[in-house]
């Protein structure tokens, strides 16, 4: 990874440009996304399909959907205005159909809180116990707690493994600050925005994906084909929330996420209807 001078610029392995908040968050982040091959999970991604990404960041997987799926039609919301600025950059360079929306979803339209990680921006949440519970799972990769090789020498090119015995430099990533976001529901900006069917649904909200789900109406759910869920709230709500989805008539897959490495309880479910 390289970073500008603004520390707003990234280079992602195959030597494209991309705007960030932290140049060092990308190379996890894209290692994530490109590695996980969807349609090995028995999700199917069509080239003209319609995506929604819920919880964007700065657009990394609407930029991996645009890779693999020149004609689609993505639908991308983020709450967090340093992300959202480069999740909108990032939405215009890689063209096509791409809708980058400043806002969260979740079951009722209205406002919250988050904290906000300035230096770690992926963390950013609603829920301060699961951000606590994912800084720890950051902490034990950093300091090489259960992280693959592969993972530990994403970390170790960001430099950060250099800086661990500065504890200025571990206080200042994990610092947080109160940001309010606009929130507004799933089946609010489907009729906005005159969305028919969704290819794929995808939630990456650190700990607000119970919200989103509960913002979708019984009338919705058969318009949604597949979802990727990441779950943060640890096995018991990835229980309820995988017999849920079974419960509207999806096939789930549960896979762990790379910070579960680090000891968070993260999880990935891909769910399809057969």
């Amino acid at each position: 990874m390289t970073q500008d001078a603004t520390g707003s610029l990234a280079t992602l392995p195959d030597g494209r440009n991309v705007h960030c908040v932290n140049a060092y968050e990308v190379g996890f982040g894209w290692h994530e996304i490109v590695s996980d091959d969807l349609t090995q999970r028995g999700l199917s991604l069509p080239a003209d399909g319609t995506y929604v990404d819920v919880g964007a960041n700065i657009g990394l997987f609407c930029l991996r959907l645009r890779d693999l799926c020149a004609d689609a039609r993505i639908f991308a919301f983020e709450p967090m205005p340093a992300a959202f600025g480069a999740l909108e950059r990032n939405a215009a360079s890689m063209g096509g159909a791409v809708e980058a929306c400043r806002m969260a979803l979740g079951a009722a339209p209205g406002e919250i809180v988050f904290d906000h990680y300035p230096a770690i921006s992926a963390l950013s949440t609603a829920d301060h116990a699961v951000g606590q519970t994912l800084a720890d799972g950051l902490r034990g990769l950093l300091f090489g707690q259960g992280a693959s090789d592969q993972i530990r020498a994403i970390i170790d090119r960001t430099g950060a493994h250099e800086k661990l015995d500065d504890a200025a430099f571990i206080d200042q990533l994990f610092r947080t600050e109160a940001v309010t976001a606009v929130v507004d529901t799933l089946d609010s900006v489907v009729a906005k925005y005159g969305i028919g069917t969704i290819d794929l649904l995808k939630i990456d909200t650190e700990g607000q994906e119970r919200a989103v789900l509960d913002g979708i109406s019984p009338a919705l759910w058969p318009r949604i084909r597949q979802l990727l869920v990441e779950v943060h709230r640890g096995p018991e709500e990835l229980r309820t929330i995988r017999a849920e989805l079974e419960g509207h008539g999806y096939r789930a897959v549960v896979e762990d996420h790379p910070m579960a490495q680090g000891g968070a309880p993260v999880f990935h479910i891909y769910a399809h209807r057969p």
